[in-house]
């Protein structure tokens, strides 16, 4: 038990920390695309903000769900990468299929993965909710004719 946790624990914070620079780089990006202008009355200038922040967070997870991938791949619990990421893609996202079941010595990662997906999936959510909010008050402001 004490080989898993330490395996889930160390992921667990690489995913976190990759998520967390990657999060500051997203940020960045739609600091830049607003002050560029998209932002405020134009209603697909707005889509278009929205539409790279939700692909960004996309890609963001897939890379996590790829890292764990990897790391089942490395501990012998799947023969490819296809049926890795699958694994992973289904703990992530805490679907539970339950078709593919990890050896008895390696479960506990499944639930740490769990853990992992459910709590990135929650700061992706207030990161979209954060960029859509300052779309609504730009949008607002500019047709009440406040700077």
């Amino acid at each position: 038990m004490i080989a898993p946790l330490l395996v889930g624990t160390g992921v667990l914070l690489v995913s976190m920390l990759s998520y967390g620079v990657a999060t500051a780089l997203l940020v960045r990006v739609v600091v830049r695309l607003i002050r560029g202008g998209y932002a405020g009355p134009s209603f697909w200038k707005n889509v278009v903000v929205m539409t790279v922040v939700t692909l960004i967070t996309a890609a963001m997870h897939l890379t996590q769900i790829a890292l764990w991938a990897v790391v089942f791949l490395l501990c012998g619990e799947t023969s490819s990468f296809e049926q890795a990421f699958y694994v992973s893609a289904e703990n992530y996202t805490a679907l539970g299929y339950g078709d593919v079941l990890l050896s008895g010595r390696w479960r506990l990662l499944g639930p740490l993965e769990a853990i992992n997906g459910l709590l990135l999936f929650g700061l992706s959510t207030a990161v979209l909710f954060a960029v859509m909010s300052h779309l609504i008050a730009n949008r607002l402001r500019h047709q009440l004719g406040q700077p």
